[in-house]
């Protein structure tokens, strides 16, 4: 079962209470607040909102999405429309100069005998020091369950790459890398650019 993360709460294993993350909103009718950090200092725009919104409905269209190229995996041209009607609707928010986010695509094959408790356990706490520090900044993270020879996929969107990278090298993240070496039988990290075409109306 796919999971679109755009708010502060995190699915529940089965059997667990839902938990609610205690952080920044995932929407903001004004600009978010300042972080400390110079690389998380983040004012939301209208587009990045409007593809904030858009991004909910991100699901795959193919059965091979896992390991098939991103760009044909998903449903972009959904995205493209929902994103299109956003956008023109008033929005006393600041627009982007340049209109383009960036991706970043984990694909794995998770070993047989690894303890998924401790996966999801360290998944749920960076995701959740990356929402509650990013000001807004992580638009979505999307993920899926294993398929039947253990292959899965994460993606997430984020406003710009500077400050995925800072939150990368936040602590849980660098946590739930050390583990990426005992879990997997083989794991990697594309990384891509959404950008929006005025011109052509696309992403």
């Amino acid at each position: 079962m796919p999971h679109v993360l755009i708010s502060g709460v995190y699915p529940p294993r089965e059997g667990e209470a839902e938990r609610e993350v205690t952080a920044t909103p995932s929407e903001y009718p004004l600009p978010a607040p300042v972080s400390s950090d110079p690389l998380l200092r983040y004012t939301p725009t209208h587009e990045d909102e409007c593809m904030r919104e858009a991004l909910k409905l991100l699901h795959p269209i193919r059965d091979d999405f896992r390991t098939a190229d991103y760009a044909t995996s998903f449903n972009w041209p959904e995205i493209t429309e929902s994103f299109i009607k956003h956008l023109k609707s008033p929005s006393e928010l600041p627009a982007r100069s340049e209109c383009d986010w960036y991706a970043l695509v984990f694909r794995s094959q998770r070993r047989a005998d690894c303890i998924d408790t401790d996966l999801f356990e360290a998944d749920r706490q960076a995701y959740e020091e990356a929402y509650s520090t990013s000001n807004g900044g992580l638009l979505v993270y999307w993920y899926t369950e294993l398929d039947e020879n253990n292959y899965c996929m994460t993606t997430c969107v984020w406003t710009a790459r500077n400050i995925a990278r800072s939150v990368s090298l936040l602590p849980r993240h660098m946590a739930a890398a050390k583990m990426a070496a005992g879990v997997y039988v083989s794991h990697h990290i594309d990384r891509y650019r959404i950008s929006w075409v005025p011109s052509q109306q696309t992403l």
